[in-house]
């Protein structure tokens, strides 16, 4: 069975090969591209390189020829965004360290069925929006958790906001006032905001609201309550 043997040391060789060369590719048309990894992709010719940036771009194994955005596999069982799993992967290895603790969570009084992730800014139109019908939500067994997202960043008003709703007595309460646009209590307190926002940043997150679903997967944008608890059952079947 030594040739076995022979053939993986080869496979691997061939393999770090390839990677290494598609590193000194990319990395030769601008110095300044940082490479996080470089992974060949099953039943394909191509590798999948991820930037520390979090985007990804996809290469044959001589980093000559390269392309920008969602890689596909069209199969048996229809369509696949081969990309869109990647991403997955990812997002529930940044999501496993956050601490529910430090979200503002909005619990059903009945037995919960899906729980939501949502990315927040507090003066965001549609987020209020969303928010507005979270008692729909609430009723159908759907737990809502907010992250914080200001998208004016760290230091600005909408940041301030909701370090003070995340340090009121009531957070349910404050955030309830901050959505319908009165300014909650200034309060100060040790809190996750500035965290929260850098673990969006890393997601890839430009806008809000950003719902992420149990499985990993990512919605940017609004989605009235019917039509997001519908997804969500979808998800789960």
């Amino acid at each position: 069975m030594r040739w076995l043997a022979w053939v993986f040391t080869f496979v691997s060789f061939a393999a770090a090969a390839d990677e290494a060369r598609i590193t000194e590719a990319i990395t030769g048309i601008n110095p300044m591209i940082q490479i996080k990894s470089v992974d060949a992709i099953e039943d394909t010719p191509f590798f999948e390189i991820i930037l520390m940036s979090g985007e990804r771009i996809y290469s044959d194994n001589t980093g000559l020829h390269f392309v920008a955005g969602d890689l596909y596999k069209v199969g048996a069982d229809g369509v696949k965004n081969l990309t869109e799993i990647s991403r997955r992967v990812d997002r529930k290895a940044i999501l496993k360290d956050f601490d529910p603790s430090k979200l503002v969570v909005f619990s059903p009084v009945v037995e919960v069925t899906h729980r939501l992730l949502i990315f927040t800014d507090i003066d965001c139109g549609y987020c209020r929006r969303l928010h507005s019908e979270i008692d729909k939500l609430l009723d159908n067994g759907v737990e809502v958790r907010y992250a914080a997202f200001p998208r004016a960043g760290v230091g600005s008003d909408s940041y301030d906001k909701y370090v003070s709703v995340y340090c009121a007595e009531d957070q349910n309460a404050a955030m309830t006032l901050a959505k319908a646009g009165e300014t909650p209590e200034a309060a100060i307190c040790d809190n996750p905001v500035s965290d929260q926002y850098q673990s969006g940043q890393r997601l890839g997150i430009t806008g809000t609201p950003t719902l992420i679903f149990e499985n990993g997967e990512m919605q940017p944008g609004y989605l009235p309550w019917k039509d997001l608890l519908e997804r969500m059952k979808q998800l789960s079947s």
